[in-house]
């Protein structure tokens, strides 16, 4: 296989052909999403936007996969990944020890909907073309397992019926794995044949199943090679569940709960799939584990996702077998404390720090604190940034002098009082849109650009890698400058823009973004930063939040309901991540916060902290939704 120029181009896990390529790549941090204890004998459902990870994930489980794995062992590339899959429990130096069984539901399931039957049978049919492919998906798995040939082999396999549930005796069992595999074959061409019928066939000719008998099969004890188990565990993953029907869907979630089966099932599918209620965080009825990868990677885990993009952005640079650059995140300048910067920033310190002088010169309120300053160490950006900080600390006091009784002098120690780093963060902002400095550049930045989702990191890390190539060719040294990385992203985050108009409610999701990201500018640029480092979001009371997700309201409030279907077109599509029961501003009142995605960030010029978030009214986002963003008043509640 000739490996690619840009690796970071290769976005799927259905787009690599070979699984030792897949597994090179395969980032083990990722693993971390597993929770350990419940992963293999209930129901996970991973969840996300499109790019979040989730058919790698699964793909990795297959026996394939496994396989391979197994055979690279002892390979530098992909030890790290044998460790932690043995750390589970799912391989060992004896081999794999787990039967996985992946299957995508994208195929036809939802042409049943369509069909001129009554409900009931549609059920049936429904179960039965499931129950007809995870047996056969199980059979094929099994065989690769262990290495046969299939379908030669599959008299190789025994068949054997569960204990403690009662299969329909229409299902062949006990027998072989041939037998097996013929009826499955047979029940999936008859239920294709009804669905590719022009009517109806008779009542009584109609084949279904209740529920999902298969999954009883797919014990470890019921498949049998040369008299032990295949596998000493199974586990079944469902992809793509979001191309089910609705209808669909309900029904695969009952019949899970109803059979409480004695394996591990995964289902993965997008957010896209969700009601307007679980989309804004409702948990009522949940009777599984529900991990929303971008919420698991955001939720206190932001370090260890940034390890996880480093080791996969390494992996994909190695793979490039001409490029001996070394980490990625080596390849990209971080600090602008080099001496090709100093001049600039010892002439923006200056500029700055006459400002502050003249202020104190005529108010001696602030002698002390300038004097504080005249006397810094550090490069001349960190001392341009603390003359700046000054700065918004001088503003954001005489905004508020009128409440001193007397006006006297600040001390120092008030001064260190006051100058946090969200107020540091604020002025390195200020600064950049002052003198025009680069801003967004730096591994940590990218990894926060990324928001919490792979596929988006690695479209920003293609980019930049593209410009490593670049200069490479050119002989010039293998380092992205800070101004050229911004530039770069700046293009990647036009484009998001530009797509946002492809997806549901596409025009009026740009509406109602362009004004929410102008008020956070307006917000971000006041020159006392009273929400520093700025604004990158809005919230809605709990109350309000009830209002959005009841459907008969949104019927007697229909600008509610516009609102509602945008907001929750925002959090499918990664444009807006959402945070409940948050309690900061007025005493007793909760929120619920919808931070922007951290690429719009960049396209508004924002910065990428969170914290800063304005409060909204129902009402006033609904005028976000109807009007053009320019005639929209944008001042706060």
């Amino acid at each position: 296989m000739r490996e690619p120029r840009n690796p970071f181009r290769i976005r799927s896990a259905e787009a690599i052909e070979f699984d030792s390529t897949f597994l090179r790549l395969f980032g083990p941090g990722v693993l971390e999403v597993i929770p350990q204890d419940r992963a293999w004998n209930t129901t996970l459902i991973f969840r996300s936007a499109p790019g979040g990870g989730k058919t790698s994930l699964l793909r990795l489980f297959t026996p394939t996969s496994l396989l391979s794995l197994y055979d690279y062992r002892t390979y530098e590339d992909y030890k790290d990944l044998y460790e932690s899959l043995r750390g589970l429990g799912v391989i060992s130096d004896e081999g794999p020890h787990l039967l996985g069984v992946m299957l995508s539901c994208a195929r036809n399931y939802a042409d049943l909907e369509d069909l001129a039957f009554e409900k009931p049978q549609k059920t049936r049919l429904f179960f039965s073309l499931l129950n007809s492919r995870i047996i056969i998906a199980m059979l094929r798995n099994a065989i690769s397992l262990k290495k046969l040939s299939f379908p030669n082999d599959l008299d190789l396999l025994e068949i054997r019926r569960p204990t403690g549930f009662d299969i329909p005796s229409t299902i062949p069992i006990p027998c072989t794995g041939k037998t097996l595999y013929d009826w499955a074959s047979s029940l999936e061409r008859e239920v294709c044949s009804a669905i590719d019928s022009f009517g109806p066939p008779p009542v009584d000719s109609l084949v279904g199943h209740d529920t999902l008998y298969s999954l009883f099969l797919l014990r470890p004890e019921c498949i049998i090679q040369d008299g032990n188990p295949v596998a000493k565990q199974t586990l079944l993953m469902l992809d793509d569940v979001h191309k089910l029907a609705k209808v669909q869907r309900e029904k695969l979630r009952a019949s899970l709960v109803e059979l409480r089966p004695p394996i591990g099932v995964w289902q993965a599918e997008r957010l896209e799939a969700l009601e307007t209620r679980e989309l804004l965080g409702a948990t009522e009825g949940r009777e599984f584990n529900e991990i929303v990868l971008e919420e698991f990677w955001g939720a206190g885990n932001s370090k260890r996702f940034e390890n996880t993009l480093s080791n996969i952005a390494d992996r994909r640079t190695k793979l490039n077998p001409n490029f001996e650059g070394g980490p990625f995140a080596g390849l990209l300048q971080s600090s602008l404390d080099g001496l090709d910067w100093h001049q600039q920033f010892t002439q923006f310190g200056e500029i700055v720090a006459s400002r502050v002088r003249s202020i104190a010169s005529t108010d001696r309120t602030y002698a002390d604190w300038v004097r504080a300053r005249e006397n810094l160490d550090g490069t001349p950006r960190e001392q341009a940034v603390k003359w700046r900080t000054l700065e918004i600390l001088i503003e954001r006091d005489a905004r508020r002098a009128q409440q001193r009784l007397v006006d006297s002098p600040l001390g120092q120690e008030e001064l260190v009082v006051q100058e946090g780093s969200d107020v540091k963060e604020a002025a390195e902002l200020f600064l950049s849109k002052e003198f025009k400095l680069p801003y967004y550049f730096g591994f940590p930045k990218l990894v926060k650009l990324s928001s919490s989702n792979i596929e988006q990191f690695l479209e920003l890390a293609g980019e930049l890698f593209e410009e490593v190539m670049s200069l490479k060719v050119l002989k010039q040294p293998l380092v992205v400058n800070a101004k050229r990385q911004e530039d770069i992203l700046r293009t990647v985050a036009a484009k998001r823009w530009n797509n946002i108009a492809t997806i549901p409610e596409g025009s009026n999701v740009r509406r109602f973004l362009k004004s929410i990201g102008d008020l956070c500018r307006d917000e971000t640029q006041r020159p006392n930063a009273p929400y520093s480092p700025g604004a990158t979001g809005f919230a809605i009371s709990m109350t309000d939040r009830e209002l959005l997700i009841d459907a008969a309201n949104q019927k007697t409030r229909p600008e509610f309901g516009r609102v509602s279907k945008v907001i929750s077109s925002c959090l499918a599509n990664n444009l807006l991540e959402v945070y409940l029961d948050q309690s900061q501003g007025q005493r007793g009142k909760k929120w619920m916060i919808l931070y922007l995605n951290r690429l719009l960030c960049l396209y508004f010029g924002l910065p990428l902290q969170y914290g800063g978030w304005r409060p909204l009214s129902l009402t006033r986002l609904s005028k976000f939704v109807e009007l053009p963003a320019q005639k929209i008043e944008v001042t706060l509640e």
